[in-house]
């Protein structure tokens, strides 16, 4: 019954809130988004204890003021917290048409840049605004499904919902292996490239981790064997 098959994104956008008065106090900040020169912080990332301590009082006032206002234009956001770097935080919707969702994550950088003027903060958007810490991410949550409801990348319960699960993950598969220099050329932009440096993920690296047992099914159906058949098992670590 479907009519359509429709590309969902859902994406997480990282950034770093540092106060107004210290931004406008950096030109190579305020001109380029990044600083040009520095010194790391004495203690730099050690422990990674930013990610998981509470949020500060003014970026979570930020957050909800920018929540608030998402939430007023039809985009209500699901996710914020901490990220791993000083200073940096990540805010993220629910997913939706990834034509829609592009729109809505240009929206959110305008929204949050201005939020924070109100609150005599800065949110920087540059995908590494400081050297030695980590980059700014806007990592995709990708799939594919019909205007029906059907998400081909669900595994489902029943024969007809696996056939389809295995059936897309072998045609991902294959295809991230034919055209894996266009993916690399659509994701490793310069500004992409030059966020990495800590502990971000290298766009120049392609990969497809479905599990062992699962990789040789989904190796098996490529190869022209039968789509049903793979069963997961649940096994233990022995001595």
């Amino acid at each position: 019954d479907a009519k359509s098959i429709n590309s969902f994104l859902g994406w997480e956008q990282e950034f770093f809130v540092v106060k107004a008065e210290y931004y406008r106090a950096r030109p190579d900040l305020v001109a380029c988004g990044r600083t040009l020169i520095g010194k790391l912080p004495t203690r730099n990332q050690q422990g990674e204890l930013n990610y998981f301590a509470p949020l500060p009082g003014t970026v979570k006032q930020l957050m909800e003021n920018i929540q608030a206002v998402m939430l007023r234009v039809g985009v209500p956001m699901a996710v914020m917290h901490n990220e791993v770097a000083p200073g940096q935080h990540e805010m993220s919707p629910i997913y939706c048409q990834a034509p829609f969702s592009c729109d809505n994550n240009v929206l959110f950088m305008e929204v949050a840049t201005k939020e924070a003027e109100k609150l005599g903060l800065a949110a920087l958007f540059h995908e590494k605004p400081f050297a030695g810490l980590n980059g700014s991410g806007k990592h995709n949550n990708w799939s594919i499904g019909t205007d029906t409801g059907m998400n081909f990348f669900y595994p489902g319960k029943t024969d007809k919902a696996r056939e389809v699960f295995v059936t897309a993950i072998a045609c991902l598969a294959y295809g991230l292996c034919q055209h894996n220099e266009l993916v690399r050329c659509a994701v490793a932009t310069s500004g992409n490239d030059h966020r990495l440096g800590a502990q971000e993920a290298p766009p120049a690296i392609l990969s497809l981790c479905p599990g062992a047992g699962f990789e040789v099914h989904v190796d098996s159906i490529i190869s022209g064997g039968t789509l049903l058949g793979y069963g997961a098992e649940k096994t233990s670590a022995k001595e």
